[in-house]
This record gives C-alpha cells, sequence and structure tokens, in this order.
C-alpha cells in the first residue's frame, strides 16, 4: 500500500526512479515492497535467466538470510526507490 504522494518518472541517476512529493521522516511508511518471495538459489536462478533475457536491472530486496523479494516481473513502483539526502 501507498502512504505517502510518490511520482514515478526518468531518473538522471539510474535510468527510472520514484520521487517523493512531500517530505518522509526516516520512520514514515512510504510503499509496500511487492513481489515473490523466494529463496537465494531461486534468486541466483532467476538473476541469470534475467541477464539472459536482456532484462538490464533485476529488483530484488533481501527481507533475511532466507528471503528476498522479487519485484522484478510481479512487482510495484517500490522497487525503482534509492534514496537521496534531499
Amino acid at each position: 500500500f501507498r502512504k505517502k504522494k510518490i511520482r514515478f518518472c526518468k531518473s538522471h541517476i539510474h535510468d527510472w526512479g520514484l520521487f517523493a512529493m512531500e517530505p518522509i521522516a526516516a520512520d514514515e511508511m512510504v510503499i509496500e515492497y511487492v513481489g515473490q518471495n523466494i529463496r537465494q538459489v531461486i534468486a541466483d536462478m532467476r538473476e541469470k535467466r534475467y541477464e539472459e533475457e536482456g532484462i538490464g536491472s533485476s529488483y530484488m530486496f533481501r527481507v533475511d538470510h532466507d528471503t528476498i523479494i522479487d519485484a522484478t516481473k510481479c512487482g510495484n513502483f517500490a522497487r525503482f526507490i534509492n534514496h537521496s539526502c534531499n
């Protein structure tokens, strides 16, 4: 779920990005990271496959030692979040 006003558009840093349209405090929820929960062995296989398919970027987020969320093909805009001091 989205909690803050955000905008998806081209980024000068990394192709596409998600931009905050309002101030966000360090402890505030921005948006939930959505994707498939997978294990490391599956993440490794998918990363290879994505490269072979010509997908430039994969969007995998490690939750803990055993769990990775793969948002590459079935995620939401949260996969484009990076951080900025601005």
